[in-house]
């Protein structure tokens, strides 16, 4: 596959009171007018994260944007909850006329940096209903007796009657000059509500020796394949790619994403967090650059 980029669409204001514009997930509200909803991460001064959102008109290759929002559509859990220090939007599923919606928590750490959760919260049917509710206050994913590390940046996905999630999963942390370095591969989880969780043994997708770090998977089935996009890194984050049969196991394709780094600009030093979706019959890929999503976000459409 190839995918021709169309530029940076969104990036915070260098002197602005909040940075980094990170975990797009676009929602298709009106296919006629082109227009979408972006929802995405913020930083604040204290560089905790909360979720947002953007409104835009996407029209061919033109993406305008209508409004944008800025401030939290869901605040900061209780102190010492799952999600004390931040969360992340990583995933939206239309359920029973409502909108619910798979997040990380982040609680900060002593011996580590962080400790990451997966929560779930919900949104009415229509659109103007912008602020979101948990379901429950602790998470619906976490460390558990076999699996001892982090859970984070779910993708959910419905087939059937079923709900399945890809998400990071904590390996054992990596000591690097001294520091402690987070490490992960994909998991796959599998639920009849999406409420309840019972995740399997074997990794979805699993790491190389050239990366310890895999991350923010998003899945669609396109032609009978479970195609995944997802972040890997090394010492630079890159865009990667896996399919499969059965949705549980995937190979890992990554000379064959078709997007990398540019020579210069927005997203060259790093591609990450990619998400794709189909909007008037044309595939197109929301994308995060340079510095974690400092640099925000761009677009990429698919030529083959």
């Amino acid at each position: 596959m190839i995918w021709r980029k169309l530029g940076n669409v969104y990036c915070p204001a260098k002197d602005g009171r909040y940075t980094h514009a990170m975990f797009p997930e676009v929602d298709c509200l009106d296919e006629g007018t082109g227009r979408i909803r972006v929802y995405y991460t913020h930083r604040d001064s204290r560089n905790y994260g909360f979720p947002t959102f953007l409104d835009a008109e996407l029209v061919g290759e033109r993406f305008t944007i209508i409004y944008n929002h800025h401030e939290p559509i869901m605040g900061k859990g209780d102190i010492g909850n799952f999600d004390d220090s931040g969360a992340n939007i990583t995933s939206l599923v239309k359920v029973g006329g409502k909108r619910r919606f798979y997040y990380y928590g982040w609680n900060l750490g002593v011996t580590v940096p962080f400790r990451n959760s997966i929560g779930v919260a919900e949104a009415g049917s229509d659109d103007k209903d912008v602020h979101l509710t948990r379901l429950f206050p602790g998470p619906i994913l976490d460390r558990a007796a076999r699996f001892p590390g982090l859970c984070a940046t779910p993708c959910v996905i419905r087939v059937g009657d079923v709900y399945r999630m890809y998400f990071t999963q904590g390996l054992p942390w990596i000591i690097n000059e001294g520091k402690p370095n987070v490490a992960c591969h994909i998991a796959y989880a599998e639920s009849q509500d999406g409420l309840v969780w019972h995740r399997a043994d074997a990794p979805a997708v699993e790491n190389l020796p050239t990366d310890h770090v895999l991350t923010t998977p998003f899945v669609m089935m396109h032609h009978g394949v479970y195609k995944m996009w997802y972040s890997y890194r090394g010492s630079k984050y890159r865009i990667g790619y896996a399919e499969s049969i059965d949705g549980k196991m995937f190979r890992r394709k990554d000379t064959e994403v078709g997007i990398t780094v540019s020579a210069s600009g927005w997203d060259s030093e790093m591609v990450c967090y990619p998400k794709v979706f189909k909007l008037n019959g044309t595939y197109y890929m929301i994308y995060c650059g340079n510095d974690y999503a400092r640099t925000g976000f761009g677009l990429a459409v698919m030529d083959a």
